[in-house]
């Protein structure tokens, strides 16, 4: 039986300037360290499981001996297919 984890987490969230940057102030718990690519599910540090809403990450480094060993983009919706959709500050732009 695995023995669940819990890891402090860098949150990029993108905006319409300068990204915001939040060092340890989420966390994600699971049996080991995501892989790059994966979405997963993250929570302000220090809240109680189910007390506050979870919010999606996608994961865009992993290094096991840094203090915060997760870094993800905060992830805005999932499109057809199961594309992440990571949108600055509601500005989208056509290429």
């Amino acid at each position: 039986m695995a023995r669940e984890h819990t890891y402090a987490v860098t949150l990029i969230k993108p905006g319409s300037g300068i990204p915001s940057v939040e060092v340890g102030a989420y966390t994600y718990t699971g049996d080991w360290l995501p892989e790059v690519g994966e979405t997963i599910a993250i929570r302000p540090t220090g809240a109680p499981e189910g007390a506050a809403a979870d919010l999606q990450g996608y994961v865009t480094k992993v290094n096991p001996v840094a203090d915060a060993p997760i870094s993800v983009v905060e992830v805005e919706g999932q499109g057809p297919g199961g594309d992440v959709v990571v949108e600055p500050g509601g500005h989208a732009e056509t290429y």
